[in-house]
């Protein structure tokens, strides 16, 4: 999500909390809606406590989920460099070929897949270029079975990474929970209004329902930011770790210099 998108939620959704609040001490009862506010000050903070518990069980799951991805992406990258070096003890010809292919494969992640993974896709030419990748490998290691073993070693964890990569994409929230979400949330922020008190000063009661908004709201965002890790938004994770390991393979002295990928 956009950074001035979700102060623009915030600051919105705290005015408007104030405006109910100042709408409502100009009908509310002296002395609030309680005539003891003890009990249910005492029952708000259940309500209020249960709501945070379920919102930060939620946030631990988006959160992991969020490092996940990052950590299979790492792990994608680097067995994806490990492919590119097992294959530097093969013959001129069929080492530029195999090594052509995995340049492609890195670019294709970056330039392809990632977008796609926005809206929890996959790719198909990254799946195509897969294909063909492992049917040089294997042509190549009839030939050379040293190789094929570091190779295919290396490819099982790229497949392991990718395969993690592509799980994290699908959001990790429910509708139905965000929908129970949404639903305490505005119960959180409209119970503050029920403490409304025309005899009291304005200040403390609308400083009290803005700090509850946006407190309820910015944890609402940040589950759905940790819940789509892959949107080009700041703090998203982006193909950085398959960039830099794309940047190592240029840098192996005999790598292709260049490589066409279709």
């Amino acid at each position: 999500m956009n950074l001035w998108l979700a102060v623009l939620i915030i600051l919105g959704t705290a005015a408007l909390s104030v405006a109910a609040m100042l709408v409502v001490r100009r009908v509310a009862p002296r002395g609030s809606y309680f005539k003891d506010a003890v009990p249910a000050a005492a029952l708000y903070t259940v309500i209020g406590t249960a709501y945070m518990v379920i919102l930060a069980f939620v946030f631990l799951v988006a959160f992991e989920s969020y490092h996940a991805a990052r950590d299979e992406a790492q792990n994608e990258a680097t067995a994806t460099l490990a492919m590119f070096h097992a294959a530097q003890p093969l013959s001129s010809k069929t080492r530029t070929q195999l090594q052509g292919q995995v340049i492609c494969y890195a670019r294709d992640v970056i330039s392809k897949e990632w977008p796609a993974m926005r809206e929890g896709k996959t790719n198909s030419a990254v799946e195509a270029r897969i294909t063909a990748m492992e049917d040089d490998a294997e042509r190549a290691g009839s030939q050379q079975s040293a190789f094929y073993q570091e190779w295919s070693s290396a490819n099982s964890e790229r497949r392991q990474g990718r395969q993690g990569r592509i799980a994290e994409a699908a959001s990790v929230v429910p509708s139905v929970i965000w929908l129970v979400l949404i639903i305490g949330a505005v119960i959180v922020i409209a119970s503050v209004c029920f403490f409304a008190d025309a005899d009291e000063p304005w200040f403390p009661q609308v400083a009290m329902i803005a700090a509850t908004a946006t407190i309820v709201v910015s944890g609402l965002l940040l589950v759905r930011f940790l819940g789509a890790p892959y949107e080009n938004q700041s703090g998203s994770i982006k193909p950085t770790a398959m960039a830099r390991s794309l940047a190592l393979i240029h840098q192996v002295p005999n790598a292709p210099v260049v490589v066409r990928c279709a």
